[in-house]
């Protein structure tokens, strides 16, 4: 169980069989205040209003401009869950084109634990592009990936209850 450590789970146009929401309260079960950040496209998937119910903070899409509200609070760790496939691509090869993203790539920086869960079409998913980005991913400092390229489609998406092991275990051994 952690105890009140903070948790950005970072969102993308990707859908989620469990559904996101369920993710945050079984996230929030676990001990994590959650700081939801979103993709643009992300926002047309998981309902950002709900989101905001649930941890009690805005859903985050675009940069704050200095002098404006307040900061992010420091990040115990990451999730990015569900990541797209162009999402994948971009954190992988540092393409920080909207929040979200730039928010991954600046957290390997930090050597903030960041565990990373693709969801895309298999088709998708055997592009040598996407290969090779999530080979880039598990090469980075303090980034796990959950992705089984064999897993059926219908099962790629770990269960919240795997994602949530993973998560406590990664952040427990930084």
């Amino acid at each position: 169980m952690v105890t009140a450590s903070t948790l950005c789970l970072v969102v993308s146009g990707a859908p989620a069989p469990e559904g996101v929401p369920e993710l945050v309260k079984v996230l929030q079960a676990d001990g994590w205040r959650i700081m939801v950040l979103s993709t643009p496209t992300g926002v047309r998937f998981h309902d950002p209003d709900q989101l905001a119910e649930l941890t009690r903070e805005r859903v985050r899409v675009e940069y704050r401009m200095p002098g404006t509200g307040k900061p992010l609070p420091p990040a115990d760790a990451v999730l990015a869950c569900p990541l797209t496939f162009n999402s994948t691509n971009k954190f992988a090869n540092g393409h920080a084109d909207n929040f979200a993203i730039g928010l991954l790539c600046e957290m390997v920086g930090y050597r903030v634990p960041t565990v990373v869960v693709p969801q895309c079409k298999p088709q998708l998913a055997d592009h040598p592009a996407f290969q090779r980005s999530l080979d880039v991913l598990r090469s980075m400092p303090a980034v796990t990936v959950l992705h089984d390229p064999h897993a059926p489609y219908e099962a790629r998406m770990p269960t919240w209850a795997e994602v949530v092991t993973t998560l406590r275990s990664v952040a427990t051994s930084h």
